[in-house]
């Protein structure tokens, strides 16, 4: 028993001394569309904030897996009717793939990962929807790609561009997603300098 126990604790060790964390936020615009089968839509423009926390992994640094939360405003255009205006709030964990070296001051990365967001407002045409007439839970998929380049000691600064889907749909009974296209700036502070 306590061989196994001092065998959890060194591999509990191994893992977090090749580890550091990571906090970010981000914003920026995201240009979003609603699909509907019965009327023409066009997008529109809405905004993206994101906070969120990175546990990194690895000797050289180069995954992570992201926690974050987000507040996201997704415009669309109905023809004849007017604009679809939806606030969301939610989760995004991701999966992060940095290249090159964990010294190297600018590097790439690719993100990945579901979205667990809520519909907080659902507007149509200038007038606001009964909760009943849309769903409050909505999950979807974030891809982006983007780099970060060092600034100093503890901090980078972020570009990312990408694409969030829709796997639910937002109005009751009607197929309704969105598909949007992001740009977002973010700063990233690091806890520990540990560029390896």
């Amino acid at each position: 028993m306590k061989k196994t126990l001092l065998f959890i604790a060194f591999v509990a060790f191994s893992i977090t001394s090749y580890s550091q964390y990571r906090w970010e936020v981000s914003g920026g615009a995201t240009f979003s569309t609603l699909n509907l089968d019965n009327a023409e839509t066009s997008n529109g423009t809405g905004f993206y904030i994101n906070a969120g926390y990175g546990y990194v992994m690895g000797v050289r640094a180069r995954t992570s897996v992201v926690f974050s939360l987000e507040l996201l405003q997704r415009v669309s255009e109905i023809e004849g009717i007017g604009d679809v205006e939806v606030l969301q709030a939610g989760f995004n964990p991701k999966f992060r793939y940095l290249t090159g070296e964990g010294k190297d001051r600018f590097r790439g990365f690719i993100n990945v990962g579901p979205s667990f967001r809520v519909n907080t407002n659902f507007e149509i045409g200038g007038a606001e929807l009964e909760d009943e007439e849309y769903e409050k839970l909505i999950i979807g998929g974030v891809y982006g790609v983007g780099f970060s380049q060092m600034v100093g000691e503890m901090f980078d600064i972020m570009v990312e561009v990408g694409v969030m889907n829709d796997f639910i749909d937002n109005l009751t009974d009607t197929n309704s997603k969105f598909f949007d296209v992001y740009a977002r700036v973010g700063l990233r502070f690091r806890i520990y300098d540990a560029r390896r």
